[in-house]
């Protein structure tokens, strides 16, 4: 049995991207040990979760390799209420943010290389029709990299950052909500990375840099945004040979998170099913550790206190990685979710 325990009013929402009508937003609680979860919203092949700033209101993004849709839940206690959910206007929708002021969800189609823009109303529901962005760009590998494939959306502050795994790039965007439809966003700067890296997910490290996963590269980069090319550091993701265990031949990383404190950074090695530890305090990123994450297909990773949640999406479990001095040291079964691909920490 796990050790890992949620402060009070503390609950995880899962998206599940099972089957049938295991599809959806789930909740999961934590009494004296023992794990409770129940559905709260359908939603086929729900894929990524993002919170309101400011409103207990969950969005999502759902129909890997479909027409996309984007969802949005109000949360009140153990329920859910759907208050938007339509069409993305694109093909695989696969992350999404809200703007510091709460009034703009900004979403990536992955396959149709397009930025979707819904304003928000007051009370977090969908306002208006869905403007969208379309982005160009490639790399060398052509049956991944064949146009712009955006996969991640955040702020910092009031700049918007595209992980964009296509192009091989970070774009940046000055984004004025009072703006209509794509009018909102105005490129502002392009950061190229290494050809073929196939950057996913992207975290913030405490000087400004950024640490990179490349899907495609199956590396780390870390760097700072407009910064040249020779000025980023990549390094080896994993020190396992191939081939990969899980899906597919080749190791395909996911998605990365940092410590707290922002000395490590956690990366996840979804083929391989191991979680890489790296040291990114100094310029160069030093590997502390490679552990088997217990699970198949880790696909999302979550910092809570002194471990690390991951989500098995082959195995159907959420791990939990005790962190000793922030480096993992052991994976326990916190509890069993079917095909969880996303994780959310939510306080009442």
């Amino acid at each position: 049995m796990s050790d890992f325990k949620l402060a009070a009013g503390e609950a995880l929402f899962v998206a599940s991207r099972g089957v049938f009508e295991l599809h959806g937003l789930t909740r999961w609680v934590e009494k004296d040990g023992v794990w409770t979860g129940e559905t709260l919203g359908r939603a086929e092949q729900l894929s990524a979760l993002a919170s309101h700033p400011t409103l207990p209101v969950i969005y999502g993004t759902s129909r890997a390799g479909m027409d996309g849709e984007i969802h949005a839940w109000r949360i009140a206690g153990d329920k859910a209420e759907t208050i938007g959910e339509k069409k993305s206007g694109g093909a695989e929708p696969c992350h999404l943010t809200v703007d510091p002021t709460g009034t703009l969800l900004v979403f990536t189609n992955y396959t149709t290389s397009t930025l979707g823009l819904q304003r928000l109303a007051a009370d977090g529901s969908f306002d208006g029709e869905i403007a969208l962005v379309k982005l160009s760009g490639s790399g060398p590998e052509l049956d991944r990299q064949d146009d712009a494939h955006p996969h991640q959306a955040f702020f910092v502050g009031e700049t918007l950052f595209i992980i964009d795994l296509g192009d091989d790039s970070i774009r940046e965007f000055r984004v004025d909500p009072a703006k209509p439809g794509s009018a909102a966003l105005t490129a502002t700067r392009v950061t190229k990375l290494p050809a073929g890296c196939g950057p996913r997910h992207a975290v913030v490290l405490p000087d400004g840099r950024l640490a990179v996963s490349g899907e495609l590269g199956s590396n780390l980069l870390v760097g700072r945004p407009g910064a040249p090319l020779e000025d980023w550091v990549s390094v080896p993701s994993t020190t396992r040979p191939g081939p990969a265990r899980t899906r597919h031949r080749r190791n395909y990383p996911g998605d990365i998170q940092r410590s707290a404190d922002g000395r490590f950074v956690y990366f996840a090695n979804r083929g391989n099913d191991t979680i890489s530890t790296f040291d990114v305090s100094g310029e160069t990123p030093k590997l502390v550790s490679e552990i088997d994450s217990s699970v198949f297909w880790p696909q999302h990773l979550l910092v809570h206190g002194d471990h690390l949640l991951v989500a098995g999406w082959d195995s159907s479990r959420i791990a939990a990685l005790k962190l000793e001095d922030g480096v993992p040291v052991s994976a326990t079964t916190a509890f069993e979710c079917a095909f969880p691909g996303w994780i959310l920490l939510q306080k009442a």
